[in-house]
């Protein structure tokens, strides 16, 4: 599914700008899903649970998170 994969990549790009933005490291490994691709995979929510969860300990300690820009950058640009 040509779709799906460029959904993946899209999502893995906006989750690595997210991560260098704010210092956070995020070690991404190439997609081996294999299947029916919808844009996301067991490999790719884990990546995001652990920004978010990284952000969150960012958000706890006083420090600001930068999320919002980037993703409405992104949508901007991201046609199907």
């Amino acid at each position: 599914m040509v779709l799906g994969k460029k959904i993946c990549g899209e999502l893995k790009s906006l989750r690595r700008r997210i991560a260098e933005e704010n210092g956070i490291p995020l070690r991404q490994e190439e997609c081996t899903y294999t299947g029916e691709c919808s844009g996301t995979c067991p490999h790719c929510e884990a990546e995001m649970r652990y920004l978010e969860n990284a952000i969150a300990d960012r958000l706890s300690i006083g420090k600001a998170a930068t999320i919002a820009g980037l993703a409405l950058g992104l949508a901007t640009t991201v046609q199907a």
